[in-house]
C-alpha cells in the first residue's frame, strides 16, 4: 500500500517508459494543443504513474497523454511515481480509474475490459450501451458440435454441479426443480427468460437427429398435451420466481404447440405480444408432405413494462428499401417479428434443436442492455451463452444432460480462454 508519506517522485529517462498497449484513453488535436501549451509554460508538474513490479517494470499506468506531449517536446527525463502492481488486472483497473474522469475513450480498446470492472469504476450500463451498441455484434464462433461431442466420451459432471464461466453460470440439473433455479440465481433476478425446451415431437434427444448418437441422456420428448404443458409450466413458474417484475419472456416451440405456449403465458400472467418466426434456410424437403416447415416459432411475451432498446433514425429509414449491413437498417430489422438467420443443413445438427449463436442477436439487442441477466432453462449446446458473451450480457443456464454441460464448458473455454470454476 502506498501513502502520501512513502510515495517518491523520481526522474526517469523517457526512453525507459513503455506505454500500455491496452490504454483506452485518446485525445483530439485541440486537447493536444492545450496540454502542449501548459507543459511549455509550467513544465510536467503532474508525474507519470508507472508500474515498478519486476514483471511489468516501467509500463505506464497513468499519464500516457502527458508522456506523448513530453516526447514531442524533446524531454529527456520525466517525473515518475512507481507503484508495485504485479497483477495485470489490478494495473488495468488503476489505468481505468485514473482515466475515468478525463478525456475521451478509444471505444474499440475499452470493450476489451471486463464489464464488471467498468461498472465498478463508475460507468453505467447506459454509458456502455451508448458507446458500444453500434459495434457489438454476435459472430458465429464456428464451434463444431459434431466434432466436439465425439470427443466427450464421458464426463465427471453430475446433477447439481454448478460452474462459473467469467460472468456467466451453468448448473447441471432439471429446470423443474425449484432448488436448482434457486442455487443458480442466488439473489439475482433475470431481465429476460429465454427458453428453448424440448419440442414434444417424439425425437430421441439421446440419439440425436438420425438416431446415430448416444449422449447418455434420458429426456422424454413424447408427452401428452397436458403433460407437456405441465412440464413447461413448472419450469416457467420457477423462472418467474427469480425474474424482475418488468420482464421479457421468449419460448421456442414447434408450430403445433404455439397455442399451448400462448395459453400457458396467459395463465401465468405473461402478456402475449408476438409469435416471432425464425425463417430457416438449408431445408430438407419431403415430397410426401403437402407443405414443408420453413420456420420455427418463438412465442414472445412480457410482464410489466420491460426495457426496449431505443431505435435511432427511425423516421429517416422506415420508408427506405430494407437491406442489411448498416446498423440503422439493422435496428429496423430488429423491430420485425421475422428473424432471418442461416441454419446448417439438417444432417449437420446432432442435437435436434440446436441454434446458431447469431440467431440470438435480435432479441438480446432489442430487449436487453449491457450487463443484463438472461436466464435460459434449457442450455443445450450453449449458444445463448456465446451470444451473451459477445454482447456483454450475462447468461445463467440450466442443462439437464451432463454431456451437454461438458460441451458448454468446452465451448466457452474455446471462445474466451477462461477455465470454468466449479462453485458447488
Amino acid at each position: 500500500m502506498h501513502t502520501k508519506a512513502n510515495i517518491e517522485i523520481v526522474q526517469v529517462p523517457i526512453s525507459q517508459l513503455k506505454p500500455a498497449d491496452y490504454n483506452p484513453r485518446k485525445w483530439d488535436e485541440l486537447a493536444e494543443e492545450k496540454l502542449t501549451e501548459s507543459i511549455k509554460e509550467f513544465g510536467l508538474v503532474d508525474p507519470i504513474i508507472a508500474n515498478g513490479a519486476d514483471n511489468r517494470k516501467n509500463v505506464v499506468i497513468g499519464g500516457h497523454f502527458r508522456l506523448h506531449i513530453a516526447k514531442k517536446l524533446g524531454f529527456q527525463e520525466v517525473p515518475v511515481i512507481y507503484l508495485d502492481l504485479p497483477d495485470l488486472n489490478k494495473e488495468k483497473e488503476l489505468n481505468l480509474r485514473l482515466n475515468k474522469n478525463t478525456g475521451s475513450w478509444d471505444i474499440d480498446l475499452l470493450k476489451n475490459f471486463d464489464t464488471e470492472l467498468l461498472l465498478d469504476i463508475g460507468f453505467t450500463d447506459v454509458d456502455l450501451g451508448d458507446m458500444w451498441n453500434d459495434m457489438l455484434t454476435i459472430e458465429d464462433d464456428e464451434f463444431d458440435e459434431i466434432k466436439e461431442l465425439k470427443k466427450i466420451t464421458e464426463t465427471n459432471i453430475k446433477a447439481g454441479d454448478m460452474f462459473k464461466l467469467g460472468r456467466h453460470r451453468l448448473i447441471c440439473g432439471n429446470s423443474m426443480d425449484k432448488k436448482i433455479i434457486e442455487r443458480l440465481m442466488g439473489d439475482e433476478l433475470a431481465d429476460i427468460v429465454y427458453n428453448d425446451p424440448i419440442y414434444n415431437i417424439n425425437l430421441d434427444y439421446n440419439k440425436g437427429l438420425g438416431g446415430g448418437q448416444n449422449y447418455g441422456g434420458t429426456t422424454n420428448d413424447k408427452k401428452s398435451d397436458a403433460e407437456y404443458k405441465e412440464y413447461l409450466k413448472i419450469a416457467l413458474i420457477n423462472a418467474l420466481a427469480h425474474a424482475k417484475k418488468d420482464l421479457h419472456v421468449f419460448s421456442y416451440c414447434d408450430q403445433n404447440f404455439i397455442w399451448l405456449v400462448q395459453e400457458l403465458f396467459k395463465e401465468l400472467g405473461i402478456k402475449n405480444q408476438r409469435v416471432c418466426l425464425w425463417i430457416k434456410n438449408g431445408l430438407n424437403l419431403t415430397p410426401q408432405v403437402a407443405f414443408n416447415k420453413s420456420f420455427e416459432p418463438i412465442v414472445y411475451g412480457t410482464v410489466g413494462k420491460p426495457y426496449l432498446a431505443p431505435i435511432k433514425n427511425l423516421t429517416e429509414i422506415v420508408n427506405q428499401e430494407i437491406g442489411t449491413g448498416n446498423r440503422a437498417i439493422d435496428d429496423i430489422l430488429d423491430m420485425l417479428d421475422v428473424w432471418l438467420e442461416k441454419r446448417l443443413a439438417g444432417q449437420d445438427y446432432l442435437h435436434p434443436t440446436s441454434k446458431p449463436p447469431t440467431l440470438h442477436e435480435k432479441p438480446l439487442r432489442r430487449c436487453s442492455k449491457i450487463d443484463d441477466l438472461v436466464l435460459d432453462l434449457y442450455g443445450g449446446s450453449g449458444s445463448t451463452m456465446v451470444g451473451c458473451e459477445q454482447l456483454k450480457r450475462r447468461a445463467y443456464l440450466v442443462e439437464i444432460e451432463p454431456i451437454f454441460c461438458q460441451l458448454i464448458l468446452n465451448r466457452m473455454e474455446q471462445l474466451t480462454g477462461l477455465k470454468a470454476e466449479l462453485i458447488n
